[in-house]
């Protein structure tokens, strides 16, 4: 049985109309404050500007000023602005340092909005709205996150019927593991698609899990938690984490293990059933969470590849699945993570089996990737890939 690799990054999702980087960093630098508002839980939700903020009285509430003000001061003052390159400058801060720009920014924050907050705190608080805007702002063209489970017929799927033919012959020779580095979870829809079948496996799973999220009402639904666990043809790895995938914590022990998330379900309400000691159940709750889990930063996220509960293994695999394919098939990924091009060189047998670049606008990036890997670029889009292309 052969089996292939494929990478997949933000160009990917381009089609489906999901933003570019520099789309987001757009969006990010145009951002007032009266865009969004944060939950006393500390959901960031957006609105229109003319709508009041229903939580603006609230001290918490009052850091969405600072992240802002944040970033419109460090877009001055470096004059252009990467999202990413913001994220890792968060985490590089020294918050008990003095007399700095960032500390004076502070003081003046602190000053204005009468708050008391210390440097760490509005670090880290900010890390945690920054990260959610970032989540808001992953949807398609028509402004969706999540998907409907209807079934997608052939012959055609708009912006990706190549690849999807593709895709269904890697299958039929052998299994087809698609790492992504992407937050949406456009690829998963593709489960429900003549193409696919539903032969598909994304790590979680739903039977026997007992975790839970709730609905209004005091419903619970059952949630997938990660097992790791990888069965059917198609194996999706969300090697960067997803925006509907959150840690489950217990007030004891931290991190117990991931869960995913459904359209409806409250990120502020999760449980997992656990014994009462006296022969029945009762339920527990995560207490502090409320925002998805996914990682930022050019550097930043490096740092969390070996984190145990998620990461770790999934990076395990990747590195597994390249040492086992014969075909290794990357599309929009622009070839600018040192540490996943490492994983490839490391793993992935280029001298022996093919490296296949599918980008319409290859950069000087892609193109010295390509030298590297004995790779062969095709200049095209998802949807008009052939088979022809990648053998």
């Amino acid at each position: 049985m052969t089996e292939t690799s494929i990478l997949l990054g933000a160009g990917f999702s381009v089609n489906k109309g999901y933003p570019t980087a520099n789309k987001l960093n757009k969006k990010l630098t145009e951002l007032d404050a009266e865009d969004f508002w944060v939950s006393s839980e500390g959901t960031v939700l957006l609105k229109e500007k003319t709508e009041s903020d229903p939580n603006d009285n609230a001290s918490d509430s009052r850091h969405k000023y600072f992240v802002v003000g944040l970033i419109n001061f460090y877009h001055k003052k470096i004059k252009s602005f990467n999202y990413e390159e913001f994220y890792d400058l968060l985490n590089g801060i020294d918050p008990n340092e003095k007399n700095t720009d960032f500390d004076k920014f502070c003081n003046d924050f602190r000053k204005k909005y009468h708050i008391e907050t210390d440097n760490l705190n509005l670090i880290s608080r900010s890390k945690n709205i920054f990260n959610q805007l970032i989540s808001c702002f992953i949807v398609d063209g028509e402004g969706k996150k999540f998907y409907d489970s209807i079934h997608y017929c052939k012959p055609s799927y708009p912006g990706y019927t190549g690849f999807l033919n593709c895709l269904e012959s890697w299958g039929n020779d052998g299994l087809t593991h698609i790492h992504t580095l992407n937050h949406d979870i456009f690829f998963e829809s593709f489960s429900h698609s003549d193409w696919i079948q539903g032969n598909f496996s994304d790590g979680f799973d739903e039977m026997g899990s007992k975790y839970y999220g709730g609905l209004k009402g005091n419903v619970k639904v059952r949630l997938s938690y990660f097992t790791n666990n990888y069965t059917k043809q198609y194996r999706l790895y969300k090697l960067h984490g997803s925006f509907d995938q959150f840690p489950f914590h217990l007030q004891d022990s931290g991190i117990d293990t991931y869960v995913k998330i459904k359209l409806g379900i409250g990120t502020t309400e999760f449980y997992k059933e656990v014994e009462d000691g006296n022969g029945g159940h009762k339920y527990v709750n995560d207490w502090i969470n409320y925002h998805p889990d996914f990682l930022s930063g050019t550097t930043s996220k490096i740092l969390r590849y070996g984190e145990p509960y998620y990461y770790d293994k999934v990076f395990v695999n990747f590195k597994t699945n390249l040492s086992h394919s014969n075909k290794l098939i990357i599309i929009g990924y622009g070839c600018g993570d040192s540490e996943i091009n490492n994983m490839i060189e490391a793993n992935f047998d280029f001298k022996k089996y093919p490296v296949i670049i599918v980008d319409p606008y290859p950069t000087e990036q892609t193109e010295l990737f390509a030298k590297k890997f004995n790779g062969k670029i095709i200049e095209k889009t998802p949807s008009k890939l052939e088979i022809e292309d990648c053998n």
